[in-house]
């Protein structure tokens, strides 16, 4: 079994592939591949089970992790907090591989889904997994996407802008946060091209992923609103309706 006081270092990884590295007493290495997942598996390392509450602002988990791992722990690693608490579990199942971590029975603790890693299951983190590799919009494709969509949020239509024009004070800002969205999420065999981008206000994005999470069908269907809102306002998982939500989409016309 894995505790936080058997962890010799937390480091990123300078060698041959990208990523960063737990190690262990006994020699043995975690690999992940993104910064932010670090936190949330040691969160459901110690805990057995996280959720978003663990890791927002205010919470009381992070320092005492902190604390545990003292200078085994590489600088600026793991944040005080995190603005959407959510992403850091849910990619440690859907882009780090470890699908045996769960997140699909419905769990929550007030409004946010529980994630439990099970003592069994943590000779697994040691197995190689697929890792699902994503890319970002080029500049270029950026401003295309911007274009194509009026700068607006493909779902709800609120004027979205570059993170870097939010400032702190902002009225309703995760409503004018602009974040590109895979429609078809990488993990679920989606690629990187522009034709595969939408640009979502952050409030959006975050209400598509709790969707995608859970989703289990074994194909992201086309139809579903969640991927193509211009043609659909079905979620193809719930059958929602989601009609009352979604922007007109006249807005989007120049």
């Amino acid at each position: 079994m894995l505790k936080l006081e058997k962890i010799k270092a937390i480091y990123k990884n300078t060698t041959s592939s990208s990523g960063y590295y737990i190690e262990f007493l006994d020699g043995r290495k975690i690999h992940l591949t993104k910064r932010r997942t670090i936190i949330a598996l040691l969160i459901l390392i110690e805990y057995g089970e996280g959720s978003e509450a663990d890791i927002a602002k205010g919470n009381t988990k992070i320092p005492l992790v902190k604390s545990v791992l003292g200078d085994k722990l590489a600088t600026g690693i793991i944040l005080d907090y995190y603005g959407d608490a959510n992403k850091p579990y849910s990619e440690l199942w859907n882009e780090e591989g470890f699908t045996f971590i769960d997140n699909l029975k419905g769990r929550k603790r007030g409004l946010s889904q529980v994630y439990t890693l099970k003592k069994s299951d943590h000779h697994r983190l040691f197995e190689v997994v697929k890792k699902a590799r994503r890319k970002s919009p080029s500049k270029a494709d950026k401003v295309s996407i911007r274009k194509r969509q009026g700068s607006k949020c493909n779902f709800c239509g609120s004027a979205i802008y570059p993170k870097r024009l939010i400032f702190l004070k902002m009225f309703a800002k995760d409503r004018r946060r602009e974040v590109f969205d895979h429609r078809h999420p990488v993990e679920k065999g989606g690629d990187s091209s522009i034709d595969n981008f939408q640009a979502l206000c952050f409030y959006c994005n975050k209400c598509k992923w709790q969707i995608c999470n859970i989703c289990d069908l074994n194909n992201c269907d086309p139809s579903c609103v969640l991927r193509n809102p211009e043609t659909s306002k079905i979620i193809a998982p719930t059958k929602e309706n989601i009609a009352d939500v979604l922007a007109d989409r006249s807005i989007f016309k120049k």
